[in-house]
């Protein structure tokens, strides 16, 4: 089995030059970055299994580039990107650390052989959910990990929340969507709020899908909301 691919982030020159050689010696495929540029550039240009996060140029640094992360704000870098934090061991950056969302946190002088078997959970985990990635409708598949969908090998051209609202819809093609559960789930508003936000990402998602050759898919259900394939009525 080919091992994972890992990318170091530290500003600390010795942490990540050490790692960087004991995994390149057990066969893994490293990358490294010394700052919050330099490791959201490698994380979009390079298939990350694991992000060993470290300290970056100041303490807070590297829970802010996390919370980022995970909040979708870098359209490339998929929200649930499997990331072992390692920093100090007291009670108060462990905490900050799983706040942040990291999936483990592991003191900074942890030794190989524990890092090793924390980095082999973590891949296995995410490896089980890999299945939950690949969503298929038709000749629609949407890949969540890359933050890519085509039609029938066509891209379909999305911006970040177009391409949530496409997953979420997506992840049950028989089931209509109402209006006040997408804009909780995908913006946070309230079923209260009074928007014209979902319509018009939901026109423009439209209108990238029957680009790519997937005229009609996106349903407005009158009345209701939204979803791929309905069994409402829908124009």
């Amino acid at each position: 089995m080919q091992q994972p691919t890992i990318l170091i982030a530290s500003a600390n020159d010795s942490q990540r030059e050490f790692l960087a050689r004991e995994l390149d010696a057990d066969a893994f495929t490293v990358y490294e970055a010394d700052s919050t540029a330099a490791t959201i550039a490698k994380l979009t240009t390079h298939a990350t299994d694991v992000l060993l996060l470290g300290e970056l140029q100041r303490r807070p640094d590297s829970p802010a580039l996390l919370r980022t992360i995970r909040a979708g704000e870098h359209q490339r870098i998929h929200p649930a990107q499997p990331v072992i934090t390692l920093a100090a061991s007291d009670e108060l950056t462990t905490l900050r650390a799983y706040e942040a969302g990291s999936d483990h946190h592991l003191p900074a002088d942890t030794g190989y052989v524990v890092l090793r078997a924390v980095i082999a959970t973590v891949t296995r985990r995410t490896h089980a959910d890999s299945t939950s990635r690949h969503l298929h409708i038709g000749d629609l598949h949407i890949d969540t990990a890359s933050r890519t969908a085509d039609i029938a090998g066509t891209p379909v051209k999305t911006s970040r929340l177009e391409f949530e609202l496409l997953c979420r819809l997506a992840s049950d093609p028989t089931r209509v969507f109402a209006k006040q559960d997408l804009m909780q789930a995908i913006w946070g508003y309230s079923a209260t709020t009074r928007t014209r936000t979902l319509d018009s990402h939901a026109a423009r998602l439209r209108a990238h899908l029957r680009d790519a050759g997937g005229d009609g898919l996106l349903k407005n259900v009158w009345g209701t909301g939204y979803a791929l394939k309905s069994g409402g009525e829908a124009r």
